[in-house]
């Protein structure tokens, strides 16, 4: 919304949970997500993110052995009996679900990435606790993800739960325009070190569609750190959740005043990924109530003409 106000002759606008510093050229720390999640799962239960810490090189280990496989295969209850191949596919396929849960730990049930209960990170640390082996205490609140409803047979690893949300629109704008470099390290965060390489990334998108990537494209058109400001932007309200990955790469990471006027800039205590701009809710916390009424007066500020009377 901020960029499309940059180019566009619209008065005002909303940026909630936007990552509009997390491209190429503009973080120099790339591990903000895999850390915010880490703590997430933290506050949730203090030993959940060992539980996940430990059972990367346990996955790994049984997926070396025949029977290892068979095992994983019956703790995940995946629809095809995995090879090597598939558990690398299933590693990802957690790694993807920590990352989804906690976009979405919101305070009820929701349907948005996956059929859940509210707080799914508190409810997944919670079925870890069924066993003291790390590999069936982790299938046991992954079935919580892929099957809350208990209404699938199997994990199909090559699905999205979520359906489709125009996703293969979302993968060419990240790999062609919207390129978001993250990083793992296990000693920050609770996954396995993944290092962002640029220039792999790239060469990867761009023997996929055919075309010619341009990551440093946003940073130059529409303004970001490192000497390309938002000095020119005005009446924008930006909000984050201190729940959400991608706040890592919010406006909320500085204090200093960064555009031309009026760009309130908030992190919300309870809030996960745009929680602010869902539905009313009864469990709604009270740090979201607060900001939704901080916006409310924003846009009544914005849109106030003199001698009238405007009501949200």
């Amino acid at each position: 919304k901020q960029w499309y106000q940059r180019r566009v002759a619209i008065t005002a606008g909303i940026a909630a949970s936007a990552p509009v510093w997390m491209f190429p050229g503009m973080l120099k720390d790339f591990t903000g997500p895999y850390r915010i999640i880490t703590q997430v799962f933290r506050d949730a239960q203090p030993d959940c993110p060992a539980k996940v810490t430990q059972s990367w090189d346990v996955i790994t280990e049984m997926g070396k052995t025949t029977a290892g496989l068979k095992q994983l295969t019956n703790l995940f209850r995946t629809c095809k009996p995995l090879d090597r191949d598939g558990v690398i596919s299933l590693s990802n396929w957690l790694n993807g679900m920590y990352f989804d849960m906690a976009m979405v730990n919101y305070p009820y049930p929701t349907s948005f990435l996956a059929d859940l209960p509210a707080w799914p990170v508190k409810e997944f640390c919670r079925r870890t606790n069924a066993s003291e082996d790390v590999v069936t205490a982790i299938a046991a609140g992954a079935q919580m993800y892929s099957n809350y409803t208990g209404k699938l047979e199997c994990l199909d690893l090559d699905s999205d739960p979520a359906g489709d949300l125009g996703m293969t629109g979302w993968d060419y704008q990240a790999c062609m325009e919207m390129i978001l470099p993250i990083s793992s390290d296990k000693s920050v965060d609770m996954f396995p070190d993944d290092k962002f390489d640029l220039e792999s990334y790239v060469s990867s998108c761009e023997q996929q569609w055919n075309t010619t990537a341009r990551p440093f494209w946003l940073k130059y058109f529409f303004g970001g750190m490192d000497g390309f400001d938002f000095s020119g932007y005005s009446k924008i309200f930006f909000s984050n959740g201190r729940l959400d990955p991608w706040a890592a790469g919010g406006t909320v990471i500085i204090e200093e005043k960064f555009c031309l006027a009026d760009c309130p800039n908030i992190l919300i205590e309870d809030g996960a990924h745009h929680l602010d701009l869902r539905s009313s809710n009864p469990a709604d916390p009270e740090s979201v109530l607060m900001a939704r009424k901080q916006e409310v007066d924003a846009i009544k500020r914005w849109t106030a003409r003199p001698g009238t009377r405007f009501e949200l």
